[in-house]
């Protein structure tokens, strides 16, 4: 399994991006670049459950550690993700303590929650591995848990208070939206909710993470995020074939 190092979670800047055209060729080509840890969304994407065993295979072999945002907190979902061998996943627009702990409680192996054991899936590499997998899932699995509203704000500090949350992840354009200023990462009301956010992972031995975008890189890193991705397979792609046009164009 391609764990995140928590270790380097707590210390260092851990780099990744977004995946969101459901292809498992854009996996590869992204686990092969050298990014710490690659998102795969579930949630806005364009791949499906059908899709998602063949891009977290794209993966194998790499040093990019899978994360799948899913829809909402759902057990069943959580499952079948964590079971098809991703080493954390993403929940969006959590917004209270309560939707948090739910997130924790189906990540976790009883005692410590109560994910559904299964002893040939993906994830134990069908059984092979079953009891390393059984003993370090419930540790080193990643619980990110996203922060998009100005609830989940003022309940930034209870959240990362919370046993097995991991990261408390900024979605900076729900965020934006949410707090009046639709797509403007600038003015000092949204600066002043990541600072809050960060604050509140720090002090509680969490990590800050955000979806940055070009220009306030450096800002959201001086801020004190350590969990940050940049772009997405879909940019990459649009941003390259407008270039190349633009080229012949010329």
């Amino acid at each position: 399994m391609q764990w995140i190092d928590k270790k380097r979670l707590r210390s260092e800047l851990l780099a990744g991006t977004f995946l969101n055209l459901g292809s498992p060729t854009a996996i590869e080509i992204a686990a092969d670049t050298g990014f710490d840890w690659l998102l795969i969304d579930l949630e806005h994407g364009s791949g499906t459950e059908a899709d998602l065993r063949n891009m977290l295979l794209a993966c194998r072999d790499s040093n990019a550690a899978p994360i799948v945002r899913i829809r909402s907190v759902d057990a069943d979902m959580v499952k079948f993700v964590m079971d098809s061998g991703a080493a954390g996943i993403m929940f969006p627009y959590v917004s209270s303590v309560e939707e948090a702990r739910r997130a924790v409680d189906c990540m976790k192996y009883p005692p410590q929650g109560s994910r559904g054991v299964a002893g040939a899936i993906r994830a134990t590499n069908f059984g092979r591995d079953w009891k390393q997998y059984f003993e370090e899932a419930s540790n080193n699995s990643l619980v990110v848990v996203q922060i998009e509203t100005p609830e989940a704000v003022e309940a930034a500090a209870d959240i990362a208070a919370i046993d097995g949350v991991d990261v408390l992840f900024v979605g900076p354009l729900d965020l934006s939206v949410n707090l009046g200023c639709p797509g403007d990462f600038s003015p000092p009301h949204f600066v002043e909710a990541l600072q809050k956010v960060v604050a509140s992972c720090n002090d509680n031995g969490k990590t800050a993470g955000i979806l940055t975008k070009p220009g306030f890189e450096q800002q959201h890193k001086d801020l004190g995020f350590r969990f940050v991705a940049v772009g997405s397979d879909s940019l990459a792609v649009v941003n390259g074939m407008q270039q190349n046009l633009a080229a012949l164009r010329q």
